[in-house]
């Protein structure tokens, strides 16, 4: 069974159209970087971090490396 062209032509341009406006959006993030607000962990990532404690640095808490000798 086929796609009739209409429906064909509705699918394209709407992605189309969200290919644009994603892009619009891009730009615009991309411009006003200081109007980007992060918002407050919802109820799961609380959880999570309850559970899995966060650490910002995984190599924070290794030793620090000697350095090469030359011979």
């Amino acid at each position: 069974m086929t796609m009739h062209p209409a429906i064909g032509y509705a699918i394209v341009t709407q992605e189309i159209q969200e290919r644009v406006r994603d892009a619009e959006r891009r730009r615009f993030l991309k411009e006003h970087p200081d109007q980007i607000v992060r918002r407050a962990p919802g109820r799961w990532m609380r959880l999570v971090r309850r559970i899995l404690p966060f650490r910002a640095s995984p190599r924070s808490h290794q030793a620090p490396c000697e350095t090469a000798t030359a011979r």
